[in-house]
C-alpha cells in the first residue's frame, strides 16, 4: 500500500504519545482509580460499541462518503434483538431465542447498510442528504414499533457484557478483531485497493473499470452490519433499547475517525488506528467526567468538547490535505519542467 494513502506517520506517533500523557496525568490525578483493572476493563467496556461504530465512519471515509445513519441502525438492530427474543422466548427457549434475535438484528442492520448504498449509488447523490434521510426513516420505523418507550431483554444477551478474555471484556475483544479483519482487508485485498481508489477519485476509478457501484454497495452494507454488532452491544450491556439510546455517539464516532487520521475527503488513512482514537477519546471522557464530577451540566459539556473538538481537528485535516495536495502538484509540475527542458535526442 502507498504511505501516500496511509497519511504521515508523525501522526501515528502523535496519536500514542497523547494517550500515554493521557494515561499518566490521569494516574496521577487519581492513583487509586483510573489505572486499577476494574476501571480498565470498563473503559474497554464502553470503547466497543463506540468504536465498533467509528470503523462504520472509517470505511465509508475511505470512499469519499459517510454514514451518518450508524446510531440509528444500531439502535433498530437493539430494538429488533429485544422485540424478536421477546416474541421467540415462550416457544423456543432462551438461547434459541436470543440467537435468532441476534441473527434478525444483524439481517436488519445489513439491510439498512444496503438501502443507503444502493440509494447512493443509484442517485450518486452526496451521502450525505441520504444516510441523513434514511437515519430519519429508520428513527421513525423504530419509534413506531417501540411507541417511544423503552424495550427489554430476557437478559441471557447479558453474558458478551460479563464475559472477559485475558482480562479484557468479550465486548473489546469483539470490537479488535472485526477491526483486525476490516484492517486486513483494506490493506491487503483487492477489495481494499478499490476501496482507497474510489476514495482518491470515483471518476478515475470508473475509468479504470473498478466496479464502483458494487464496492460502494458492500461498504455500506458492512457499515450497517457492523452498526448492528454496536447495538446489539450496548444492548447486552443494558438488556433495554431505546431510539434514543447513545445520540452523542454519531459525533464521537466521527471524531475518533478523524483524530485516527481518516480522510473525511477519502483515499487516505490507517483504519487501525481508530483503536488508539478510540481509547483517547476515552480516556477524554474520563478526564472530563473527573474534572466536572457530579455537576449536573457534565453531559451539556461533553457534548461541547465534542463539538469543539470536531471542529478543530477537521480544520487542521483539511489544512493538512490541501497542504499535501499542493504538495503534490507542485511535484508533479517541477517534474513536467524537467521533462520539457530536456534536450531531444539526436
Amino acid at each position: 500500500m502507498n504511505d501516500a494513502r496511509l497519511g504521515p506517520r508523525a501522526q501515528v506517533w502523535t496519536l500514542i504519545a497523547l494517550v500515554v500523557v493521557l494515561a499518566v496525568s490521569l494516574s496521577i490525578m487519581a492513583p487509586h482509580t483510573f489505572p486499577t483493572i476494574l476501571n480498565l476493563q470498563s473503559m474497554m467496556g464502553q470503547i466497543a460499541p463506540l468504536g465498533i461504530l467509528a470503523i462504520c465512519i472509517g470505511i465509508t471515509f475511505l470512499i469519499g462518503g459517510i454514514d451518518l445513519s450508524v446510531v440509528a441502525v444500531a439502535n433498530t438492530a437493539a430494538i429488533t434483538a429485544a422485540l424478536v427474543g421477546e416474541a421467540l422466548l415462550p416457544s423456543m427457549g432462551s438461547t434459541l431465542a436470543t440467537v435468532l434475535a441476534g441473527i434478525a438484528a444483524l439481517v436488519v442492520g445489513a439491510a439498512a447498510g444496503a438501502i443507503n448504498g444502493f440509494l447512493i449509488a443509484t442517485l450518486r447523490v452526496h451521502p450525505i442528504p441520504i444516510t441523513l434521510g434514511t437515519m430519519s426513516v429508520y428513527l421513525g420505523i423504530s419509534t413506531g414499533l417501540t411507541k417511544g418507550a423503552t424495550v427489554y431483554g430476557s437478559g441471557n444477551a447479558g453474558i458478551i457484557a460479563t464475559t472477559t478474555v485475558a482480562l479484557m471484556p468479550m465486548s473489546f475483544v469483539i470490537f479488535l478483531l472485526l477491526l483486525a479483519g476490516f484492517t486486513l482487508v483494506t490493506l491487503k485485498t483487492r477489495f481494499g485497493f478499490h476501496m482507497y481508489t474510489i476514495g482518491e477519485s470515483n471518476k478515475v476509478a470508473r475509468f479504470a473499470r473498478i466496479p464502483v457501484d458494487r464496492t460502494i454497495l458492500v461498504v455500506y452494507a458492512s457499515s450497517g452490519v457492523l452498526a448492528s454488532i454496536a447495538g446489539l452491544l450496548m444492548f447486552a450491556s443494558t438488556n433495554a433499547a431505546n431510539v434514543s439510546f447513545a445520540s452523542s455517539y454519531l459525533m464521537q464516532a466521527i471524531l475518533i475517525a478523524v483524530i485516527a487520521g481518516m480522510d473525511p475527503y477519502g483515499g487516505a488513512g490507517r483504519l487501525w488506528m481508530i483503536a488508539i482514537g478510540a481509547i483517547a477519546m476515552q480516556e477524554l471522557q474520563t478526564g472530563i467526567n473527573m474534572v466536572l464530577g457530579s455537576w449536573s451540566g457534565s453531559a451539556f459539556a461533553s457534548n461541547f468538547v465534542w463539538g469543539v473538538l470536531l471542529i478543530a481537528v477537521l480544520g487542521f485535516s483539511t489544512w493538512l490535505s490541501h497542504r499535501k495536495r499542493d504538495a503534490r502538484e507542485e511535484e508533479a509540475e517541477k517534474a513536467l519542467d524537467t521533462d520539457t527542458s530536456a534536450p531531444a535526442p539526436a
